[in-house]
């Protein structure tokens, strides 16, 4: 195998108190409650907004919220504020007010704010993370801060450190949930206003024109106070979510699956003979990838059986939901309200970064639950806050191991 050879010197632009890499829903909450505890802030992310798969990926509705306070809580209330809270199942909103919304907050909060920036790699000595490296317009440089917080949903600061981390049953990237790529549509008939499970329309669909459904329990779902919402249909499944070449690959599928949805419906149910097609989300929603191995790994024991621990950062309650290949539909087990443990966003043996999101410390299982984007956030938010303390008290978090 051949390699560049570079001896490449890289700026170190600035340095800060806390650095969260990926601005998702986990990643909202944990700069929002650093910056609030008088850290110096800084947030990047890839994409030309905040907020990830709330925003750039059109996700709705807002899972497991009703019962957090906190950061989730207020944005909840300030959609509801502007109008733009409820549609489908009453847990839904407006992606744009989002954006601007966690803009505002940002800016009130003194959060540097870095977009279209892409991490590149993490700066560690031994077992202690030092800052990243990143690339944008601006070209190839670095920050350094006294913690780092992984929002990636991949893991990939983490892992780049050189943390260890899990992914699928088995390390089978094969058995990780089927991808989704989201789309948006207009002119939704009035009849399905407050929106619906469209699987037997869909498969009739299918049918009339002799094509193979790909996933049997799709929904559509309309933003609040509009006439248009978002398709949850396409999968596609055994890609590998730590390679371009199939996240790629899956788009792509996940376009055509897209078209030809919206082009059946279109044909084949009078319902929907006006309807528009007006985006497929920015991001693909991939549903699985690194799991980190941390201080302590969430068990599907842990979640039927509702755990709490002393160390509790969130309290979930969503249900263990796996999109399979083998039923090309859920397969969900009901869970007792849990704890997810700090320990869980404690990367095992090192010290200066903490994970948030989906990637924390799970088991296969237990990911499908605690994934949703209001545990993500939940999550995000203590993490901020944990990094806060460390901070403040001059500590290692290796000591609260």
């Amino acid at each position: 195998m051949n390699y560049l050879n570079e001896n490449m010197k890289t700026e170190i632009v600035d340095y800060y108190d806390v650095i969260v890499v990926g601005a998702g829903p986990a990643g909202c909450g944990a700069a929002l409650a650093s910056a609030r505890e008088g850290m110096k802030t800084l947030i990047l992310d890839r994409y030309n907004c905040l907020g990830g798969m709330w925003t750039t990926g059109f996700m709705n509705p807002m899972f497991d919220q009703k019962n957090k306070d906190g950061i989730l809580a207020e944005l909840v209330q300030e959609l509801k504020n502007a109008g733009q809270w409820g549609g489908f199942w009453n847990i839904s909103f407006n992606y744009e007010y989002m954006k601007y919304i966690l803009d505002c907050k940002m800016k009130e909060a003194g959060v540097n704010v870095l977009l279209n920036t892409l991490f590149v790699k993490t700066i560690v000595e031994d077992t202690t993370v030092k800052g990243v490296v990143v690339e944008n317009v601006s070209g190839r440089c670095a920050y350094m801060a006294k913690m780092v917080i992984d929002c990636t949903g991949d893991g990939a600061v983490a892992a780049n450190a050189g943390c260890a981390f899990e992914i699928g049953e088995d390390g089978d990237y094969r058995t990780c949930q089927a991808m989704t790529l989201m789309f948006l549509v207009g002119n939704i008939p009035e009849k399905y206003r407050e929106g619906l499970m469209i699987g037997k329309i869909l498969e009739e669909v299918y049918e009339k024109s002799g094509k193979e459904i790909p996933f049997h329990m799709p929904y559509l779902i309309p933003v609040p106070n509009s006439s248009f919402g978002v398709v949850q249909f396409t999968h596609m499944y055994e890609y590998n979510p730590l390679s371009e070449e199939d996240i790629t690959e899956a788009t792509i599928e996940g376009r055509r699956q897209m078209m030809e949805c919206f082009e059946g419906l279109k044909k084949y149910n009078s319902d929907f003979k006006d309807l528009e097609l007006i985006a497929s989300s920015g991001t693909l929603g991939i549903r699985e990838s690194r799991r980190i191995v941390g201080e302590y790994t969430l068990t599907v024991e842990d979640l039927l059986e509702g755990r709490c621990f002393e160390d509790s950062v969130a309290k979930a309650t969503f249900n263990i939901d796996i999109h399979p290949k083998d039923n090309m539909a859920q397969k969900c087990q009901i869970v007792k309200p849990y704890d997810i443990p700090l320990r869980c966003l404690m990367p095992k043996g090192y010290q200066g970064i903490l994970v948030a999101g989906k990637c924390i410390s799970g088991t296969h299982e237990a990911m499908a639950s605690y994934r949703v984007t209001g545990n993500c956030c939940k999550m995000g938010e203590s993490a901020g806050k944990r990094a806060a303390e460390i901070v403040k008290n001059g500590q290692s978090d290796e000591k609260f191991a």
